[in-house]
């Protein structure tokens, strides 16, 4: 598959630190275009998990894609396409955790624009989920709800924070902990554990319930 329109590529692998300053004094960079990749990148994976696991319902299937799509394992995908050697940025910047990641998404969006739905979906069965994603590795992998939360959030923006406090029970010396996680400051789950981290998972387990009956 060769480019025909080069310049929509360079701009997908422009950061916004690296911007280009057009004609009419619009700053160009990838980010529009990371807008389009994610879009598209979304349809394409909940088209092929429709297909794969034909019996199972649509709880199962958002959270197999949000965990493909997560910026942890986009920001691997692209290093392992060999992204990084193509991004333009300033050598220092602030924020660009997911700078592959984002890079990979707006990479999407270029072949979109360049070559169509079909060559865009090909690409991504052949070269993004083909020797990167194992499905069922990724199903007996279920149970780190916190990890999931944060990928959520972040994939959409939002910030996350989990307000955690110890108890002592009054019945008894044992203690235990309570946590409370907000997204933009919206409470959305509270969990109870012998432990923070048992309480942090079981308030991101609700969290993700909640957010999952809301998509419904």
């Amino acid at each position: 598959m060769y480019p025909v329109n080069l310049k929509v590529y360079k701009i997908a692998f422009t950061h916004k630190s690296a911007s280009i300053i057009s004609e009419n004094h619009q700053f160009i960079n990838n980010e529009r275009l990371e807008f389009l990749g994610d879009a598209i990148l979304a349809a394409i994976i909940a088209d092929y998990l429709f297909s794969y696991f034909p019996y199972k319902q649509e709880g199962f299937l958002t959270k197999m894609r949000s965990k493909i799509v997560s910026r942890e394992q986009l920001n691997e995908i692209a290093l392992n396409l060999g992204l990084q050697y193509h991004i333009v940025a300033q050598s220092k910047m602030n924020g660009t955790k997911y700078i592959y990641g984002n890079a990979l998404e707006a990479f999407i969006g270029a072949i979109y624009i360049d070559k169509g739905y079909r060559k865009t979906k090909k690409f991504i069965l052949e070269r993004v989920i083909k020797g990167n994603i194992n499905l069922y590795e990724l199903i007996n992998n279920d149970s780190d709800y916190k990890s999931q939360i944060i990928e959520w959030a972040q994939k959409n923006k939002l910030s996350v924070k989990f307000v955690d406090e110890e108890i002592e029970s009054t019945e008894s010396t044992i203690q235990f902990f309570t946590s409370t996680i907000k997204v933009d400051d919206e409470i959305l789950g509270t969990g109870k554990g012998a432990s923070k981290k048992e309480a942090q998972q079981n308030a991101s387990q609700m969290a993700l319930d909640k957010i999952i009956s809301i998509s419904q």
